[in-house]
């Protein structure tokens, strides 16, 4: 053997040992890089064996944990203003109610509350004149819903019901809260609710020719009949006194008022058939053996004629009660008719929408009964039966 072998072979084991420490030293870094990398994904939630052991029970990361716990407290919090919603608590809102700043409020012996999962029904009793009384029933409605939508307990609407004294419904307002309008006038609120109907009487003394007398879904009692409207003027009109408007509202407070015609929110069992007069209730029986003959119905022919205005013309055949007037004729074709209470009665501004002043200052709309023109209002013209009424539009006075 050569001494060059010799030397060759006394240097392989120190190539080895340099081989080996290369090897740990490696190894020894990737154990600490994975050991860096664990503990980072341990900090976030995370399960860094979880490519080992396919377990997803980790993965929740922490941002996620704490906005599943928000949306527990969010329903906690939910659940516990349902429960705390009560009546005594709309009675509350109404004692404070207001309206774009201004006060309308009312007393709880002025009212009566129902309250449900399906809305808020509210009836009173008012004497106000019909244009101040359809004003403060709509923002009322309104301010209530607003109130509502506010305690985030999903009431969905606000129901507003407004009495005369004899307990004849005179308006009646479903304001949805959802987006319930927090200013506006009479128009722009009417134009809000979900359904509105005005009776015939407080309609007619409305001075107001941009708003229907009846619009949208009728508004309905808890029960979910159709809150009883008479959309007719009547010879009784509206019973406004003062005497009598107070002590309807004792009646609403207490809820025993007598609603048996007049669909307001105590009675369970009003119908939207009931035949019922503006001066509220229904006749008592006779309790006669031979009940006293009713009189009967006032047959009479109705037509509308807007030609003039670019219409067309209807004819009708309507029966009536008697006593009935021209004005009452027209509004039982259930035509769309403004109207208005003016010094000389009742003018009907615009029927169908074809409206005064449509072909220049002097036209409108005229009656006629038997083919003549009487020179008085509507409302006080009495027909007879057989007689034909004619409601035509000129272009001059």
């Amino acid at each position: 053997m050569s001494d060059n072998d010799t030397l060759s072979n006394s240097k392989q084991p120190a190539s080895g040992t340099r081989t080996a420490r290369v090897i740990l030293a490696v190894l020894a870094a990737a154990l600490i890089a994975f050991c860096v990398w664990a503990m980072s994904v341990y900090a976030q939630g995370g399960d860094p064996l979880a490519w080992v052991t396919g377990s997803d029970a980790f993965q929740t990361t922490a941002d996620e944990t704490d906005q599943a716990a928000g949306q527990g407290d969010d329903s906690q919090q939910q659940a516990s203003q349902a429960l705390t919603v009560t009546t005594d608590d709309v009675y509350t809102a109404l004692a404070s109610l207001q309206f774009d700043g201004m006060d309308v409020s009312l007393e709880k012996d002025a009212t009566h509350v129902v309250l449900s999962a399906d809305g808020i029904w509210v009836e009173e009793a008012s004497s106000a004149p019909a244009p101040d009384m359809a004003l403060a029933c709509a923002q009322r409605s309104a301010a209530l819903a607003t109130w509502a939508s506010e305690q985030g307990v999903g009431i969905p609407s606000v129901t507003w019901i407004c009495e005369d004294g004899a307990g004849a419904v005179r308006m009646a307002i479903t304001m949805p809260t959802d987006g319930a309008p927090t200013t506006g006038s009479l128009p722009a609120l009417l134009s809000a609710a979900t359904g509105y109907g005005i009776s015939g009487n407080a309609y007619a003394r409305l001075d107001a020719d941009d708003i229907s007398q009846l619009a949208g879904t009728a508004p309905t009692l808890p029960d979910g009949t159709a809150v009883s409207i008479d959309a007719a003027v009547t010879a009784s009109g509206e019973d406004l006194s003062t005497t009598d408007v107070a002590t309807r509202q004792k009646e609403v407070s207490a809820g025993t008022a007598d609603t048996s015609g007049a669909g307001a929110t105590s009675g369970s069992n009003v119908s939207s058939s009931s035949n019922s007069s503006s001066a509220g209730g229904t006749q008592p029986e006779s309790t006669s053996a031979s009940p006293a003959p009713q009189e009967s119905k006032v047959r009479v022919t109705v037509t509308i004629d807007a030609r003039a205005d670019g219409g067309s013309t209807s004819s009708y055949t309507v029966s009536l009660d008697p006593g009935a007037t021209a004005y009452d004729a027209l509004v039982a074709t259930g035509a769309s008719v403004n109207a208005r209470s003016t010094a000389m009665g009742v003018y009907v501004a615009a029927i169908n929408g074809y409206a005064e002043k449509d072909q220049g200052g002097e036209s409108g709309w005229k009656y006629a009964v038997n083919g003549s023109y009487p020179n008085y209002s509507a409302g006080a013209c009495t027909l007879s039966d057989g007689d034909a009424v004619t409601w035509v539009y000129v272009t001059s006075a």
